[in-house]
């Protein structure tokens, strides 16, 4: 006989009563084709198996029992799987069938007094029922069929969103799970399996998302730069000598290199005494830097015969604006992340082995990363990570390899990032703003004390006033992607017409104008006139 774990005392006295019993019962009534059907007059969730020819079949939800009825007496009554189903003899005509794992195994029952025995297929599957009832709960307006396919649930049908399915799909993962529940100890969730991976199915997901599930996405990008720019920048040098002295001044920086005289290159002496004459310095070379003007500026010069004087004034304010749209369309999955990128990529050096080194690319500018999520009712979640990055010379990295004579560069990028999640309705717009760069940088250099003089000082200092200011607006706009019709598409080189030699060289067409569509001639109104 066979015994379930969980049931051993009363196993024994079942198993005991029926070796008492059964060798006294006799055959009451006649054989009948075999088949598993329910009783209406047994009690819930009991089978009856007339007799003995055919076989049929007995589906029970996992650890769940079903009191099987006989119409005749059982001599014997054999399980070939007893790791998926165990039974228990209450009657001669009556057992207790218990489902203990996945599977299908056959149940054989001999008749006493005959050799006629009928097999019955016994099929353990999921609790499938209250699947059902569950997702028609939990999941208003689905359509959905749950099968058994031996340790895994197919689900199949209609739902109305992408969300709708993954819950589907998490409730039907929760009866995967087998609970065994052991005599003095708590209820343990872990797999029943026989397999060494103790594995117990998964969830094979059939369902279709009814509706529309593209979605296209309307981006509008738009950038605004302002700069600001005050410089004024004096340079100057001067020379003079009288008498014993030689004097000047200078803004923008000089050198004093020695004087050389002869074929020998000798340096002229300027002190002469007894015992010889001597050398030393002399001011008499003197090499300020160049002066120059970057763009606009003023400069003059004055030269007399013991004078020179040379002045250069760089002075500049500038204005800029700089105006950048971008219109992409993208258009991708429920579910499925799309991304735009409007920018450019920047070399930096990666080592690549011994004594070698490649080049890989980073990307900058302003990027964008999408993912919608269509819900009920044409509703549409959105998710958005906005990066903008621009190079900046503020950090750079310099690189030079052992084994190269050669420098790498490698620039710093500044960024500005946000992201957000938010629930629109087709057609609905959602704006990111905000994203503000504003930096300023004002520098003065001057000679001390003659640089703080009123009106004269501005000869004795340089100023430099820089001011930038970046604002950047995104605009998304998602939409239920629907099909169209391909003939209301219209390319924009569908007007392009080529210009002809004399459109082209004598009248300077670069497109040939359309042609005129002939007006249609209107007729008069006729009137009929009665006989």
């Amino acid at each position: 006989m066979y015994r379930y774990p969980n049931h051993a005392l009363a196993l024994m006295v079942c198993v005991a009563t029926c070796l008492v019993t059964l060798p006294r019962l006799a055959a009451e009534t006649p054989s009948a084709p075999v088949a598993a059907v329910p009783s209406a007059a047994a009690a819930p969730h009991a089978l009856r198996i007339p007799s003995p020819e055919a076989s049929a079949g007995i589906t029970v939800p996992l650890f769940q029992s079903r009191v099987v009825t006989l119409d005749r007496p059982a001599a014997r009554v054999s399980v070939a799987n007893p790791d998926l189903a165990d039974i228990v003899v209450i009657s001669p005509t009556e057992f207790y069938l218990l489902a203990k794992d996945i599977g299908v195994t056959n149940l054989l029952v001999w008749e006493r007094g005959s050799t006629v025995r009928t097999a019955v297929q016994v099929e353990v599957t999921h609790d499938l029922e209250n699947l059902k009832a569950k997702l028609h709960v939990l999941v208003p307006g689905a359509r959905i069929e749950a099968r058994s396919a031996q340790r895994s649930i197919v689900l199949s049908g209609q739902v109305p969103s992408a969300t709708a399915m993954n819950a589907a799909v998490r409730i039907a993962e929760g009866y995967l799970a087998q609970i065994i529940s052991r005599r003095g100890e708590q209820f343990e969730q872990e797999s029943g399996s026989r397999r060494e991976d103790k594995s117990v199915g998964g969830v094979i997901n059939l369902l279709e998302v009814a509706g529309a599930q593209q979605v296209m996405l309307e981006v509008k990008i738009a950038e605004v730069a302002r700069s600001e720019l005050k410089r004024i920048d004096p340079r100057f040098n001067a020379f003079g000598r009288n008498g014993l002295w030689a004097w000047g001044g200078v803004n923008g920086g000089a050198t004093f290199p020695d004087a050389l005289f002869g074929v020998d290159a000798l340096r002229a002496p300027i002190f002469a005494g007894g015992g010889g004459a001597s050398t030393g310095p002399v001011v008499d070379e003197f090499a300020p830097s160049d002066l120059f003007i970057q763009d606009k500026g003023l400069f003059a010069s004055y030269l007399s015969g013991n004078f020179a004087l040379n002045i250069a004034i760089d002075a500049a304010k500038e204005n800029g604006l700089a105006k950048i749209l971008a219109e992409p369309t993208l258009t991708t999955l429920t579910g499925q992340e799309a991304s735009f990128l409007s920018g450019g990529e920047f070399p930096i050096p990666v080592p690549r082995g011994l004594d070698s080194v490649g080049i890989e690319y980073r990307d900058f500018g302003v990027g964008l990363r999408v993912l919608p999520t269509v819900l009920d009712g044409g509703r549409i979640n959105v998710r958005i990570d906005v990066s903008v990055s621009e190079l900046s010379n503020a950090t750079t990295v310099l690189l030079t390899p052992g084994s190269s004579n050669s420098s790498f560069v490698v620039p710093s990028l500044t960024k500005r990032s946000a992201s957000g999640t938010v629930e629109l309705a087709d057609g609905q717009t959602i704006g990111l703003a905000g994203l503000i760069n504003d930096n300023m940088r004002s520098m003065v250099s001057k000679f001390p004390g003659l640089g703080s003089l009123p009106v004269i000082g501005s000869l004795f200092r340089s100023q430099d006033f820089v001011k930038g200011q970046t604002e950047l607006v995104i605009l998304v706009t998602p939409r239920l992607a629907r099909p169209i019709d391909p003939s209301r598409l219209r390319l924009p080189t569908d007007g392009y017409r080529e210009p002809s030699d004399t459109d082209f060289f004598l009248r300077g067409r670069l497109q040939a104008p359309a042609p005129k569509t002939p007006a249609t001639p209107r007729t008069a109104p006729t009137e009929e006139k009665n006989p």
